[in-house]
């Protein structure tokens, strides 16, 4: 569901005088928008200053830089970071690796800290 279609479903959920809309419809909608939107992101503790860690000491912009240029690969920023969250080797982060790392970077409200 998109915004627009939500706008959408409550304009056509009214009683008859074209105004009431039920709370627990509103709460679904907006439950369904964070999950496409901004799905909570499980981590622990560890994790978590990772992420801190490295957006005190980085912008946004030097995520995709390359540190490493070697014949075994090149490796960035956002590669590092990816490894100590994930605990994959370099160059090994997946599309769903850097999606995690960028709603945290961009949303840290849908982080939640889980026991190791």
């Amino acid at each position: 569901m998109t915004f627009d279609e939500a706008i959408e479903h409550f304009r056509n959920n009214t009683d008859i005088s074209g105004t009431a809309v039920f709370l627990d419809d509103v709460e679904d909608t907006l439950k369904e928008l964070r999950e496409e939107y901004a799905p909570t992101i499980e981590m622990t503790k560890a994790q978590f200053d990772q992420v801190e860690y490295a957006k005190k000491n980085l912008t946004a912009s030097q995520l995709p830089r390359v540190i490493h240029n070697q014949p075994e690969g090149d490796w960035s920023y956002l590669d590092e970071l990816s490894g100590r969250l994930f605990k994959h080797q370099q160059g090994g982060m997946t599309d769903k690796n850097i999606e995690d790392i960028m709603r945290i970077w961009l949303h840290p409200e849908t982080i939640k800290i889980v026991d190791e």
